[in-house]
């Protein structure tokens, strides 16, 4: 069993750019079609250790779906963001799914 370094719902930044995201589906290892040589998919270590579906926003406030690898994120200590709203109800919104009772049938 692979251990993530990050759960759903949590918030993260990208490591070299910034950007602020939340965690929206975790998988143990590299789950697209075959990377091209020249990406970072290609290494074997990181396509053996957990990727993680992210949403970010743009430079212009839309949300858009990434795909990155635990390498490439940290983890967010701050749980408000002034300047990204959506970003924390996004999170929060996630977590309280999360924590929501479900029915059995």
């Amino acid at each position: 069993m692979i251990a993530s370094k990050f759960g759903i719902g949590q918030q993260v930044r990208h490591s070299l750019l910034g950007y602020l995201g939340v965690v929206v589906d975790i998988d143990p290892e590299y789950s697209l079609d075959e990377p091209a040589e020249d990406e970072l998919a290609d290494n074997d270590a990181l396509r053996t250790a957990p990727w993680y579906h992210v949403v970010m926003e743009d430079d212009d406030g839309q949300a858009m779906h990434t795909y990155l690898a635990e390498a490439q994120l940290s983890g967010e200590a701050q749980e408000e963001h002034p300047e990204q709203p959506s970003m924390d109800e996004l999170a929060a919104s996630i977590r309280q799914q999360l924590q929501a009772p479900r029915l059995r049938n």
